[in-house]
């Protein structure tokens, strides 16, 4: 029996199961979250400058493609705003039969501006690139797909420009109003003339006939008298 304890008790005790390492566990974790996040960042979207589906998030603005396709879609648009920025400097009248072909697709705000009730060429295609919601857009749309924040003045019009267009639309206004009076008064004045002319006219025939008439009396007296 002593032999038997002492042996038990020589008897090394059984080592315990190892603990799972918490490091390990955490990392696991960390990997199937990042998993999770990569999934929801990298679903399918439409880009509108290549017009196609992609999955490739944030990076798919650094592709060749897509810069390339970037520069044509902003350069395609800056040169329909030529004509637009020509009349903020240049106010003129809009005539009515030309409002129809006066019209901007603005791909921004996806939306259709057309001139028809406006009083100057290209009017509410400067106020709605004045416009604040314009400026919303193209900023979400500039950090969305690329191109600069930089050039977010090329695509808009900034509050002194559309002030100064204002002022000049206002002095032309103006101007058409003294010129249409003038233009009142010399048809009435015109009208006078052309009333009175006739009557001036009745009254040089009326005194033409008269003297015809005492030529004529005058011309039967004399022949009366010599006899002729």
């Amino acid at each position: 029996m002593e032999n038997e304890t002492q042996a038990k008790k020589l008897s090394p005790s059984p080592s315990p199961s190892p603990s799972p390492n918490l490091n390990n566990v955490t990392k696991e974790k960390q990997k199937n979250s990042d998993k999770k996040k990569n999934k929801k960042k990298y679903q399918f979207e439409f880009c509108k400058v290549c017009k196609l589906n992609h999955d490739q998030g944030r990076r798919h603005n650094y592709l060749p493609n897509h810069i390339k396709s970037l520069s044509s879609f902003l350069s395609r648009f800056q040169s329909k705003l030529s004509d637009i920025r020509f009349f903020l400097k240049n106010p003129s009248f809009l005539r009515p039969e030309h409002a129809s072909r006066n019209r901007l697709w603005c791909v921004f705000c996806d939306s259709d501006i057309d001139e028809v009730g406006s009083s100057f060429a290209c009017c509410n295609a400067i106020n709605h690139l004045a416009s604040v919601n314009h400026l919303k857009n193209l900023k979400d749309f500039l950090w969305k797909y690329g191109g600069g924040k930089d050039r977010v003045d090329s695509f808009s019009i900034s509050e002194a420009d559309l002030a100064k267009w204002e002022k000049k639309c206002k002095s032309l206004k103006s101007e058409a109003a003294s010129e249409g009076s003038r233009g009142l008064l010399i048809g009435h004045s015109n009208g006078m003339r052309d009333i009175r002319h006739p009557i001036q006219n009745y009254l040089r025939l009326a005194l033409f006939y008269m003297m015809l008439i005492r030529i004529l009396l005058r011309a039967h007296k004399w022949i009366q008298i010599h006899g002729v």
